[in-house]
């Protein structure tokens, strides 16, 4: 054997990784889950979804209830689609990540749906769900703002005290929430 036939082989270093390829989004996203599921952050999720869920399921007399309040079944199904847009907007607000804020919002769906299927329709409501989401995406927007499509969608346009009303349900739906999902130990 010619040591010069040998010239063209390399000795790996100590520390040799081998070479990748980059993992792709799809292997990337179950790395991150896993990696969240380790750390308990999956569960903390499942179960504040749960939470949340169960406080629109008992709106009547639930944790976010407004005692005494008579409301007519429009304005019901209008607190009920704005206490889904706060969930969403808390959630994206404060979890962690997002792979942690789909676990929350997955189970708080799954589990309306699992316990009403009028409940998830008034939920599900993309065409009023959307007038908040453009309100929170305008470059004017006040949070006062939100009572005024609160009172549209009621059809009370323009009528203070419903609109007063939408702004007090946002704001204590939203500092509930908040305080919520404040009190959980994400990793």
């Amino acid at each position: 054997m010619n040591i010069r036939e040998d010239e063209d082989i390399k000795i790996a270093p100590k520390t040799f990784k081998p070479n990748r390829p980059p993992l792709d989004s799809g292997e990337e996203a179950a790395r991150q889950f896993l990696e969240q599921k380790e750390l308990g952050n999956i569960e903390k999720a499942r179960e504040l979804g749960a939470s949340f869920a169960q406080a629109v399921i008992n709106l009547e007399d639930g944790p976010v209830a407004e005692r005494g309040k008579k409301r007519t079944q429009r304005e019901l199904h209008n607190q009920i689609v704005l206490y889904s847009y706060i969930v969403n907007r808390v959630i994206a607000d404060h979890s962690p990540n997002s792979i942690v804020a789909q676990s929350c919002l997955g189970v708080f769906y799954k589990t309306v749906e699992a316990a009403s299927a009028e409940l998830f329709s008034h939920i599900s409501d993309m065409a009023a769900f959307s007038l908040y989401v453009l309100c929170e995406r305008s470059k004017n927007r006040t949070d006062d703002e939100i009572g005024v499509i609160y009172a549209e969608l009621c059809d009370f346009d323009g009528r203070e005290e419903i609109i007063a009303e939408g702004n007090a349900f946002y704001r204590r739906i939203y500092a509930y929430c908040a305080e919520k999902i404040g009190g959980v130990e994400f990793k």
